[in-house]
């Protein structure tokens, strides 16, 4: 995937991560720690693709926090799933309209999967698809973004 891509994304996963999460990300090789929180949402329109993150339990707890106002207390299992649910859906639909202003793309609902539960349907990519992995340490944890998408047959 031409570099230009990789550059869009990380600035939507940027641009959303400090506008609605107050988060500042540090991008790096690869992450250290494990990830319990998983979101993905795929999408239609010009070429076909997806967008997964992998989060750690305390890049999802600062996020529903800091996103809700609330206290860490307060922050369920349920509001854990809810903020990565939105967070997959606004890196996605932030970077879909940056790369593309003119073309119209259908989101597909927000999936969610917790650790342990594996990889769900429609999070792999298919066979010929082009990817990106990014990945991003913060004083709050880990993230990592996977991207595909895959011209119509």
């Amino acid at each position: 995937m031409e570099e230009n891509t990789q550059l869009v994304l990380m600035n939507a996963i940027f641009e959303v991560f400090e506008k609605m999460f107050f988060i500042f990300l540090e991008p790096v090789e690869a992450a250290n720690s494990p990830y319990d929180h998983i979101s993905y949402i795929n999408f239609d329109g010009k070429v076909t693709g997806g967008l997964s993150i992998m989060l750690s339990q305390g890049m999802a707890e600062t996020m529903a926090h800091n996103m809700l106002d609330c206290e860490k207390n307060e922050v369920t299992g349920q509001v854990l799933a809810d903020c990565t649910k939105e967070a997959a859906n606004m890196i996605c639909g932030n970077f879909l309209r940056k790369m593309s202003q003119d073309d119209i793309f259908t989101l597909g609902l927000p999936q969610y999967a917790a650790k342990g539960q594996g990889e769900q349907k429609g999070m792999a990519p298919p066979a010929g698809a082009d990817h990106i992995t990014l990945s991003f340490e913060g004083e709050e944890g880990t993230l990592q973004v996977n991207f595909f998408r895959k011209e119509h047959d």
